[in-house]
């Protein structure tokens, strides 16, 4: 993955523009960054230089000739390096916005994307198909990982009177013209056949999506990866805090430091690094497969400079420890065995005092993310001396019953943390519950979600050190 500084192109911005990134029109008086005439080729960017491209309501009014169309599609692949973001968006065909603009030339839907697939048009050549191998012809490769379509709003009012089932939108939406507005399409630039990773779009609430890459065999990994792949997104309403949290406390600052444990594939700290430019993040993540495509997920995103990886585990202890992989949810592997048929395995560890011994306090994490299944006690032991130094970084956690019972462990944590002036808030799936959380009602959830017919469940819990004012941060 390259490391130099890439562009980002927002092509045919008209007068929608971007900050961060080169706004491209033919019109001098939308007044872009570079005055760019898209159907004359080759474009001023050299290969490989681009990282994202947006084409918003552009495609469906370039190129007549369809020579041309092909040139356009060949100079996005040309210039976008392996791995790139292609974010499209198009006038629907059977809508009156698209047959009344005399400016539309052209049908741009997730189906005529498949022509620029070259996995999907090897079927079609090898079956004999009709459909013409673009891809093939012009060499490009240009995958759909995800697409979505806006529909009428007349026509979505008809769908609610009418009480439509699913099935009934469905056949609806085929049969009746009006009925979607525009497509929405993210596909990715594919250069290097021998890449076997397995692209996703992240789509966080209140952020703009981008592209990362999940465990390719969803049963391996059903619960992050499988959130990631279905909906774009992972434990939504945490996220969403999270996200909104670290904009508004890096707000101001020189430099926001973030300290993800179990850091998994990469979904906070990628959320991290994408809520403000100023934000540093270290991750540790013992499993070497999660650490490999965590890894590739910060060169993806060109987060090198501020994301960095430890593979290894957090805990009381330092050297090799015993640590157990859920065959089923690779995200879940933890310190303690939870599950009968949880696999063991050797991991380096580490202890934060160990790690933090040669910084002052000032230097150390301002946020931290325990998301360690049941080893929340033993990070947070191995961080005694920090604690006594004056560290006081507001912590994003779990109580997980089963889990922590698996470690030996139960909420002293939580008491310990409340000892230390911390308050604790539960994240609920409507967000942060602003009624504080006592030692009681810590207990209550615990004795309750104990029981075996609730092994699953767990409650997020944000920790906030005193004098944080926690209303402001997530206003």
């Amino acid at each position: 993955m390259a490391k130099e500084k890439l562009y980002k192109l927002n092509l045919g911005c008209g007068n929608r523009h971007f900050a961060g990134w080169v706004n491209v029109d033919m019109a001098e008086a939308c007044d872009p960054d570079m005055q760019v005439d898209l159907e004359e080729t080759p474009w001023p960017w050299d290969e490989n230089s681009v990282s994202e491209i947006r084409l918003f309501n552009v495609l469906e009014h370039i190129g007549s000739d369809p020579r041309i169309y092909l040139n356009v599609m060949k100079e996005i692949y040309r210039v976008c390096r392996h791995g790139a973001h292609v974010h499209i968006v198009a006038t629907y065909p059977r809508h009156d916005n698209y047959v009344n603009d005399p400016t539309c030339c052209r049908p741009v839907t997730v189906a005529s994307m498949q022509y620029f697939d070259k996995n999907i048009c090897k079927l079609w050549k090898d079956n004999g198909a009709a459909n013409t191998p673009l891809a093939l012809y012009a060499n490009i490769d240009l995958r759909l990982v995800n697409f979505k379509i806006a529909l009428d709003e007349n026509f979505s009012k008809l769908a609610t009177a009418r009480k439509w089932s699913s099935n009934d939108l469905k056949n609806n939406i085929e049969l009746y013209n009006n009925a979607i507005v525009s497509s929405d399409m993210h596909l990715v630039v594919f250069k290097d056949e021998a890449d076997k990773h397995r692209f996703a779009l992240a789509a966080p609430i209140n952020l703009p999506s981008y592209l990362m890459t999940i465990q390719p065999n969803l049963n391996f990994d059903r619960e992050v990866s499988g959130s990631i792949a279905a909906q774009g997104q992972w434990q939504p309403s945490k996220s969403t805090v999270f996200s909104k949290l670290l904009r508004n406390f890096a707000s101001g600052k020189d430099t926001a430091k973030i300290l993800v444990a179990g850091a998994s594939i990469g979904w906070y700290p990628l959320l991290a690094a994408k809520s403000a430019d100023n934000i540093s993040v270290d991750c540790y993540e013992p499993l070497d497969s999660n650490a490999e495509i965590l890894r590739y997920n910060i060169s993806l995103n060109e987060l090198d400079d501020r994301v960095s990886v430890s593979e290894m585990a957090l805990d009381d202890t330092q050297g090799t420890v015993k640590f157990y992989t859920d065959k089923g949810n690779l995200a879940m592997s933890a310190l303690a065995k939870y599950k009968a048929d949880m696999e063991e395995r050797e991991v380096n560890a580490d202890t934060l005092d160990n790690i933090f011994k040669d910084k002052q306090v000032a230097e150390l994490p301002d946020v931290v993310v325990l998301d360690v299944q049941g080893a929340e006690q033993k990070v947070l032991n191995g961080a005694q001396n920090a604690f006594e130094r004056g560290w006081r970084p507001i912590i994003f956690t779990e109580i997980y019953p089963s889990k922590l019972q698996a470690c030996g462990a139960k909420v002293d944590f939580v008491a310990k943390l409340i000892d230390k002036k911390y308050s604790v808030y539960a994240i609920s799936a409507k967000g942060l519950n602003l009624s504080l959380l006592d030692m009681a009602q810590v207990n209550k959830f615990y004795q309750e979600m104990s029981k075996p017919k609730h092994q699953d469940k767990y409650m997020s819990i944000l920790c906030v050190p005193e004098g944080v004012d926690i209303k402001a941060l997530i206003a």
